[in-house]
């Protein structure tokens, strides 16, 4: 599924996703780690997502990353090929 939006409509999602970003950072700040161990996880969690989200809407012009596996070359192939 593709969304498509207007330019205004993306900067509008971007203040909106900043400012939850904000915020969980703010209440990631205030979580004791020893004793709310499970609200801290569930707000790296939400970091992550957010981070992931604006990410993506920073490089929405970029293509997608890819990753390539291409076969191990043993070195004597390699340096054949250099020859």
């Amino acid at each position: 599924m593709v969304l498509k939006l207007t330019s205004d409509e993306v900067r509008e999602v971007q203040r909106a996703l900043s400012g939850a970003y904000r915020q969980v950072l703010g209440e990631l700040s205030q979580v004791e780690p020893y004793v709310n161990r499970e609200r801290g996880l569930e707000l790296c969690r939400r970091k992550w997502k957010l981070d992931s989200l604006l990410r993506q809407l920073d490089h929405s012009d970029a293509p997608p990353p890819v990753l390539e596996l291409i076969p191990a070359v043993s070195r004597e192939a390699v340096n054949s090929k250099a020859a």
